[in-house]
């Protein structure tokens, strides 16, 4: 039996080339291709797809609820967010939601159907840094050490970036500094909690 799948895009030329993008592999059907959230939910329990390539963005409602909604009544479903590159935060919110991956907006054909079928057979397509989003959400509390507090913010952020499995470069890139001043905030902090390594520095930031 093929893939049910719907699509839920408020940009014409979008959904008409992912429609397309799914009709063309063989094990895939589209049951559904809506420009609106009170489109899709008028036709979802008629049309019962088994995956859902859903907007983050609808005019009408938003993307997020819109899963939280659905997965509340249809547990079944599989959903894919559609998002751009940088919308982390609000993809992060989806996933919590119930939604199982995620594919950018501008993805290939072969994305899109690799993303359908993966969802379809207990796999959530993400990127690396949501995966860490997604677990550090699922972490309990950390109970810092008190060394802790002597860490300006600046080095906590570098902190925080480690701790979420980021290389030097990554950090780097990712608050906007350069290499060495990386280096210098991680050799500053490693000062300050009296460390020599990354795992040392951490289980200061989480000591269970």
């Amino acid at each position: 039996m093929s893939i049910r799948v719907s699509l839920v895009e408020d940009d014409e030329l979008l959904l008409n080339a992912f429609a397309d993008s799914v009709r063309g592999d063989a094990e895939l059907t589209v049951v559904g291709a809506h420009p609106s959230a009170a489109s899709f939910l008028g036709a979802v329990d008629a049309t019962r797809p088994d995956v859902v390539i859903m907007d983050i963005g609808l005019p009408d409602q938003s993307g997020v609820d819109l899963v939280r909604q659905v997965k509340l009544r249809s547990p079944q479903i599989q959903f894919v967010m559609c998002t751009v590159q940088d919308d982390d935060d609000s993809l992060f919110r989806a996933l919590c939601a119930g939604a199982t991956g995620y594919l950018v907006k501008n993805a290939s054909p072969l994305q899109l159907v690799a993303a359908v079928k993966d969802v379809h057979t207990g796999g959530s397509p993400m990127s690396a840094g949501i995966a860490r989003r997604v677990l550090a959400g699922l972490r309990p509390p950390r109970n810092p050490a008190p060394e802790i507090a002597q860490l300006t913010e600046r080095e906590r952020q570098v902190l925080e970036e480690l701790a979420q499995g980021y290389r030097y470069k990554e950090i780097a890139d990712r608050l906007s500094v350069s290499m060495d001043t990386v280096r210098t905030h991680i050799r500053n902090l490693y000062n300050k909690l009296q460390v020599s390594s990354r795992t040392d520095a951490l289980n200061k930031l989480d000591p269970r």
